[in-house]
C-alpha cells in the first residue's frame, strides 16, 4: 500500500506516510480510509518526503477542490504535510487548496509538523 495510515485516537491524530510511487487512485483510497474511520476531525500529518508522486498539478487541484466541496460542512482537523524540497511545490499546492477551511502548512520534518499541530486546536 503506497500510503500507510496510522491512527492515534487518544491524540486525535492521523499520520499518513507515502512511499514509492503514488497515484491519484492512491489518494482516493487514502481518503476512503479516512472517511470509513470517520477521521475528518482528527489532525493529520501526511509525509510525502520519500514518495514519488505520479500526479499532475491539475489532477491534484481537481482532487483537492472535489474534496473541499464534498466536505464543505464537515469540520476538519489541521493538516501538516512533510515534504522534501523536490516535492515542496506539489505539497504547497495541495495545502493551499485544502487549507481554506482549516489550518494547513508544509514542513521539512515530522518533528516540525508535530510541533505546529500541537498549537492548533481540535475542531468540535
Amino acid at each position: 500500500m503506497p500510503i500507510r495510515l496510522d491512527v492515534f485516537a487518544p491524540d486525535r491524530l492521523v499520520i499518513g506516510v507515502a512511499v514509492d510511487r503514488i497515484t491519484l487512485a492512491d489518494l482516493v483510497d487514502f481518503l476512503r480510509r479516512i472517511q470509513e474511520g470517520q477521521l475528518h476531525r482528527f489532525r493529520k500529518i501526511i509525509d510525502i518526503a520519500n514518495a514519488q508522486p505520479d500526479i499532475t498539478p491539475e489532477e491534484l487541484t481537481a482532487f483537492s477542490e472535489g474534496l473541499r466541496a464534498a466536505l464543505r460542512d464537515t469540520p476538519r482537523g489541521a493538516l501538516a504535510i512533510v515534504a522534501n524540497e523536490k516535492l515542496d511545490q506539489l505539497a504547497r499546492l495541495f495545502s493551499g487548496v485544502t487549507g481554506a477551511e482549516r489550518p494547513a502548512n508544509v514542513f521539512r520534518s515530522i518533528h516540525e509538523a508535530r510541533k505546529w499541530l500541537n498549537t492548533n486546536a481540535f475542531p468540535r
